[in-house]
Parts: structure tokens; sequence; C-alpha cells
């Protein structure tokens, strides 16, 4: 049993950092004890969960390598395609991930597949697919737009219109139900207005808690109610027509409408590495270091339905957790430690924490 003592620990409750210790056993959080154990001082360090990407290529699109290395989408549809098969656990943006303080990845299909996949939760850590998942087929996806329609057209030559991709979705949910009664969650990906407004179509037609990624023109659908959006990323290039209206901007205007987000990378999209930016972005936009350190945390961990078992400082859950040197939102704030079921898998230096 390892006791951390005197560290400024993040309160997922009060969303504020607290003076406090927090004891590890194994793999878990476990509640203070009076049990001899080994005692370490985190004075003038910040604590929190490790931080979780809630829409992520990595380990399907490895970085660095060409089209050999992107495993991230099919073009024949299949409602039994699971990312779990395609992810490869030794691509370094884990590694680099785990330096930004990221120890947790929602792992979703590219953009380019109009039908996606099952997607899956994974840790950033161990030798395995199967050791590194969290939990799988927590939901599943379809991407609307510019990716979907140029796949498409390259592949076979001929063109697909809005009409087409709606009785795609539409036809494909039908299937879904049938044939995947369990699947209830169903992301898809969007950045304009008239694309939104499918999805806000599609909800009224099926039984099903459907979440926008991107959400670019969102705030131009007035008086509609939305799920968890997976926001984002705002940090990139504007690569295409569709994200024209791309801005930090996005993260007030989720605020002011009272929808529910988390943030995301896309990885790699934008570098995995650049998920406190998004956050950083969110507060110049207006919101609280607080709101936003909880939508990094025990709120992606709440929408991804993983709040049991990881996403906050709790006894019982997995020891995932981050030691920064200050902050962990401003702009040098840098990592000491991170560790994932109670072991340091990243140090800023050997003994550092001595």
């Amino acid at each position: 049993m390892t006791r951390y003592i005197n560290g400024l620990v993040f309160n997922y409750h009060s969303r504020t950092f607290e003076i406090g210790d927090f004891e590890v056993q194994h793999q878990y959080f476990t509640a203070n004890s009076t049990t001899n154990e080994t005692a370490v001082d985190l004075t003038n360090c910040y604590v929190t969960p490790g931080f979780i990407d809630s829409c992520s290529q990595i380990g399907l699109q490895e970085i660095g390598i060409r089209w050999e290395g992107d495993d991230s989408f099919e073009m024949e549809s299949n409602l039994h395609y699971s990312v779990l098969d395609g992810i490869y656990p030794f691509d370094t943006a884990f590694k680099r991930a785990l330096q930004h303080g990221i120890t947790t990845s929602h792992v979703v299909p590219s953009p380019k597949s109009l039908i996606g996949a099952k997607t899956a939760v994974v840790h950033h850590t161990h030798t395995t697919v199967d050791e590194m998942v969290i939990a799988k087929n927590i939901a599943f996806t379809f991407s609307i737009g510019h990716h979907a329609k140029h796949t498409f057209f390259n592949a076979t030559k001929k063109p697909l219109t809005r009409m087409g991709i709606a009785k795609i979705l539409r036809d494909t949910l039908q299937q879904l139900q049938q044939h995947e009664p369990a699947m209830q969650k169903i992301m898809i990906r969007a950045h304009k207005a008239v694309d939104i407004e499918l999805i806000q179509r599609l909800q009224k037609e099926f039984n099903y808690e459907f979440h926008i990624v991107h959400a670019t023109e969102i705030a131009l659908i007035e008086q509609a109610q939305w799920n968890t959006v997976v926001a984002g990323p705002v940090f990139r290039y504007i690569e295409h027509n569709e994200m024209m209206a791309l801005s930090p901007k996005l993260y007030q205007q989720l605020s002011m409408m009272n929808t529910p987000f988390v943030f995301c990378t896309d990885h790699p999209t934008s570098s995995a590495t650049h998920l406190a930016i998004e956050a950083g972005l969110a507060v110049r936009e207006g919101l609280s270091r607080a709101d936003v350190l909880y939508a990094l945390t025990t709120g992606a961990a709440q929408f991804l339905g993983i709040e049991h078992i990881t996403g906050s400082m709790r006894e019982g859950l997995f020891a995932d957790f981050v030691i920064w040197n200050k902050h962990p939102l401003d702009l040098d704030a840098q990592v000491i430690a991170t560790f994932i079921k109670g072991q340091q898998v990243y140090s800023q230096k050997e003994g550092a924490l001595r």
C-alpha cells in the first residue's frame, strides 16, 4: 500500500483542489487506513484523475506511418466491426499521451466511415489490446459530411447525396435494433447545421441515445435538446468548407445552450497531446477551470458509462491519476508522473517522487 500525502487533490464533488492524502493498494484507490505503508510527499503538487480523450483514433491510425498504419475504417459496412480488432498497442502516440496526463481514450473509427464500428475505451499502457480495454461496445458510430462523401466517391466514382446518407443511416439503425438490441448509444460525426438537423430528426424516429461529435454549427439550431456533445477539436487546421465556422467559441456556445459536452482531440486529427490545449481554449472563452477539469475526468467517464471504473479519485476505482507541477490548465504546467492502475507509467525524471 502506498500513501500519498499533502497533495493538492482535485475533488470531483466540489470541483476544487484541496490539500489531502489518498491511498493506493495494488490497482485501486482505497480508504485511508492506519496500516504501515510507503509515504510519498506531494507538497506543492497538483493531483488529478487521468484525463480522458472522449473521441480518438489512437492506435487505429499509427502516427508516423503511411496507409499501411491506417486501420481506422472499412469501405464495406458491417454491424459487427469493432475498433478493438484494429488497435495497435505499440502506437507511439500512447506514450506521448501519458506524458501529457492522458491515461484513457474512447477509440472510434475514422470520419471516412459513413457506417463505422463499435467503439471501446482503453488505457494507454500494456502490451496487448485485451489488457488495455476498460470497456467495449460503448457506442456505434456514423459519419456525415465531407469525409464520408469524398471517400465513397473515390471508391465508387458515384456521388453520395445527403438524401442517400439519410436512407443508409435509417436502414442501419433499424438493423441495429434487430441484431444489436443492447447497443443504445449512437455517436454521429457532423459539422454543418443541416447534418445536425438530420440527427435531430433521427432522435425523434429512433429510441437511441444520440450524441454529436464535432457539432461545429450546433448553435444555429435553435430550441433543440441535445445529449452530451463530444466537442472539438478546435485546435486544428480548416481542411474543408464544412469547417469554416470552427472556433473555440464552440465551447462558449455549448455552455450558453446548457448543452453538456466533453472534450476530444480526434487524434490524429489533432494530436492527443493537445487535449489540455482544448480545455485551455474553453477557459479562455469564459468557462471555469473547475468545470473544464470535471469534463476532462469525471464528466467524460460519466458520458462513457465508466464512472464506476475510473474518472475520479475515490475508493474502489482504478488508481489512474496524474501529478502536476502546477495547475494542469496553466500553459506551462508539466506532468511529474502518470499512474495507471496504481503503477507509474511515466515519470518526468528518475526519482521525481522520492
